[in-house]
């Protein structure tokens, strides 16, 4: 069975000997676990402590995830020709101050909707300018023959800090409140800014053109997306899938907490059900991968990212909801964890380094915005059909995002090529 001979060259635990990959992991994880924390408190403070209806807890969202569809492409056009790590550092130490500020307001009984939703735009801005500095940064850090295991690394992170950061945030929260466990989140990135100082590597850029053109450069982002099958089919499918995904956020969080009256955290422990899976498939997709190839994995995948959300709305305030709801949780985030390293391995490796960030951005502004419109969209839902209705509803996208999934283009996936 033909295999990418690449991913077979690479070997996890050399990845890990070396030391400035360590700290660049050790920092992604810390900042990504800030990241967590900020995403469950944020819309908690709004359920629990403001009061607020369906619409506002979709709105925050919303305004936390605006910036991944309005900031991508500038964002990937400036960072094309800048050293990458900086930034990544600058983002951690202004999300520190940004989300100090909150347990600050609420001491002095100035927090408000309004101020939220500030936080939420800026936080989601820094954010997104993190997210591409550090997807550009990998492959400049390590070899192609390690870089898929790389990306599982990386992946890993994002699954122990959704395992450990909304568990950690509800128990925090029933401690000190949900403001009060942003002092936490803040000291996070501290934490992680300073691993990142740490890194010896430094990165080659390319000089800059006195004549840039950014429209130019700008429409070739793009074009590292639209033009390439395998990536155009991944976005199409990404855009689909995260409008579905963000909707069940958005729903789960009211339906489980107000509706059917668990606390804070108990909800915390059910969502480390969906931490443990991503743990799962971003460590075994390597080996699936070298077994059937990137196309076939992803279809594997997407069985378990899809219909096992369909286990949510089943939770009827009985005993069993912790669960079923951390049974459907942990078998889709298993799959959609697995299927983001492929998706990121595949846009990696399709595409010279020289267009790494401007094609992140790119990929991010047609993915990722989708995220913003359907966390909008879950909330006004929400109040107008109940949040179980929109459980059902979104589980339905997500089967819809298969069909450009398992396209020739990707179905037939088995090797990589590596334009460096």
């Amino acid at each position: 069975m033909a295999t990418d001979a690449a991913a077979k060259a690479e070997s996890p635990r050399r990845l890990r000997s070396q030391r400035d990959f360590r700290r660049f992991w050790t920092g992604d994880l810390v900042s990504q676990f800030g990241s967590r924390i900020t995403e469950f408190v944020l819309p908690l403070l709004v359920v629990t402590v403001l009061n607020g209806s369906g619409a506002q807890v979709g709105l925050l969202q919303a305004c936390y995830l605006a910036p991944f569809f309005l900031l991508p492409l500038f964002a990937g056009v400036w960072l094309e020709r800048r050293t990458k790590r900086p930034v990544m550092i600058a983002m951690d130490f202004g999300r520190f101050v940004l989300v100090m500020a909150v347990p600050l307001l609420a001491l002095f009984g100035l927090l408000t909707l309004p101020l939220l939703y500030v936080v939420a735009i800026a936080g989601g801005a820094m954010t997104v300018l993190y997210d591409i500095a550090a997807t550009s940064y990998v492959p400049r850090l390590v070899s192609a023959d390690h870089l898929t295991s790389a990306n599982s690394a990386v992946s890993v992170n994002l699954a122990v800090s959704a395992t450990t950061g909304p568990g950690l945030a509800g128990w925090l929260s029933g401690l000190f409140g949900p403001a009060g466990t942003l002092v936490f989140d803040g000291l996070s990135y501290l934490t992680s800014a300073n691993a990142l100082l740490l890194i010896r590597h430094r990165e080659v850029v390319p000089e800059r053109k006195a004549d840039r053109d950014p429209r130019r450069e700008l429409a070739e982002g793009l074009r590292a997306v639209l033009r390439n099958p395998p990536v155009r089919a991944l976005v199409t499918h990404a855009g689909i899938y995260n409008a579905g995904s963000a909707m069940i956020v958005v729903a789960f969080l009211i339906y489980f907490v107000r509706e059917l009256g668990h606390d804070p955290a108990v909800y915390g422990a059910v969502m480390v059900a969906s931490g443990i899976g991503g743990i799962v498939g971003s460590l075994g997709i390597p080996v699936l991968i070298r077994r059937l190839g990137y196309g076939h994995s992803l279809l594997v995948a997407l069985v378990f990212s899809t219909s096992s959300y369909f286990l949510l709305p089943l939770a009827d305030g009985s005993g069993g909801d912790i669960l079923i709801c951390g049974i459907g949780l942990f078998l889709g985030v298993t799959g959609s964890a697995s299927g983001s390293v492929i998706a990121l391995t595949v846009r990696q490796r399709s595409t010279p380094s020289a267009l790494h960030a401007r094609m992140n951005a790119s990929y991010r502004l047609l993915s990722f915005g989708m995220l913003s419109i359907g966390a909008g969209t879950a909330g006004f839902l929400v109040d107008a059909f109940g949040a179980r209705a929109v459980l059902f509803l979104a589980p339905c996208l997500l089967l819809l995002s298969v069909i450009p999934a398992a396209s020739r283009p990707i179905r037939t996936l088995r090797t990589l090529p590596d334009l460096g």
